[in-house]
């Protein structure tokens, strides 16, 4: 009885080292430039620039989730120490739509640091208003456009994001997006 609780322990130990281990930080390269998200949703989920108010009296333009989580993506990669680069200077502003036309971007516009490449698969608010959650699925990849392969990857199946306190489907989209991006990239280090 003894030595069956034993190897039980033993596999136990071994199992759960194997599992820390997967989730150990990933060390790649400091330079990094992030892709515009590719909005597979068929909804344009708009932060800003849909309402009667933003196009006639603000002027506002158009930001989407997508925008919100290149942004915060580059911004939460530089709080890591990362040397995020900005693809609108690298010459396009075209969105890829897949993880070959993110590397045919980065190929054509010369880009030889490596390109990160989101995709938005699914994103749903509870509620229009009072959205106490999204239902969120992303991927991101990590691309060397030199070697042509994929050096890391992040799925996130759909399940949802708290979005406690707000009240309107835009500032749910926002924090979504915000923690959604901080979950994807946490095991990452320069």
């Amino acid at each position: 009885m003894i030595g069956r609780l034993v190897a039980v322990f033993v596999v136990s130990a071994m199992l759960g080292g194997c599992a820390t281990s997967s989730r150990a930080p990933l060390q790649i390269s400091r330079s990094i430039a992030v892709l515009p998200a590719n909005n597979r949703t068929g909804d344009p989920l708009l932060v800003t620039g849909a309402g009667l108010i933003d196009r006639y009296v603000r002027h506002a333009a158009e930001v989407s989730v997508g925008d919100v989580l290149q942004s915060e993506a580059r911004y939460q990669l530089q709080q890591k120490g990362f040397e995020v680069r900005d693809w609108k200077y690298q010459g396009t502003d075209r969105v890829p739509t897949s993880l070959d036309s993110a590397l045919a971007l980065a190929r054509q516009n010369g880009v030889t640091n490596s390109v990160l490449y989101l995709e938005i698969r699914r994103w749903e608010p509870d509620a229009p208003t009072h959205t106490r959650y999204v239902i969120v699925a992303v991927t991101a990849s990590l691309l060397d456009p030199v070697s042509g392969r994929e050096i890391w990857h992040e799925q996130r199946s759909a399940a949802p994001v708290g979005t406690p306190g707000v009240i309107t489907v835009e500032s749910a989209y926002v924090v979504a997006a915000r923690k959604i991006i901080a979950e994807i990239l946490a095991r990452l280090k320069p």
